[in-house]
């Protein structure tokens, strides 16, 4: 117990929090950063999030959101704000009668390969004087780390 009366936390629980404390200052950036990188082809972080999440296959919108850890609403949102600016649209799922497929259309598909273009820039450069090995045992981690969660 510490002077508060309360349990003190180990190490490891102290390096924990510190590490929350930095992934909510390392997200904030990348959200502000992704921002500025989106901005000419008229999206947000959030829209290129969502067009990512559909990149490789259409998704309904439920299944986008568990993929992202995001609230259904919230991606709903998103993708009537991408509907709306011509980016995706909606299809019939084989799967399920009511939940329909997410697809990008072609100019969806455009801007996604254009904006991927500028993020392999930008990650190339932020990366330059990192390992892969490095960054993968910090993804090894996290991963370890949202499991438990």
């Amino acid at each position: 117990m510490n002077e508060r009366g309360t349990n003190s936390r180990t190490a490891a629980a102290e390096a924990f929090t510190q590490l929350i404390l930095e992934t909510f200052r390392f997200n904030g950036r990348l959200l502000a950063r992704g921002d500025q990188l989106t901005k000419e082809f008229d999206l947000s972080s959030a829209l290129w999030q969502v067009l990512g999440a559909i990149d490789e296959e259409p998704l309904p919108v439920a299944q986008i959101a568990r993929n992202m850890g995001l609230t259904r609403q919230s991606v709903r949102r998103t993708v009537h704000v991408l509907r709306e600016r011509g980016f995706v649209e909606f299809r019939e799922n084989p799967n399920h009668l009511r939940a329909k497929l997410v697809v990008l259309t072609k100019q969806g598909r455009k801007v996604l390969d254009e904006v991927t273009q500028v993020q392999i820039d930008w990650a190339n450069k932020i990366s330059e004087d990192l390992s892969a090995p490095q960054i993968n045992a910090a993804i090894e981690i996290i991963k370890t780390l949202c499991e438990r969660l």
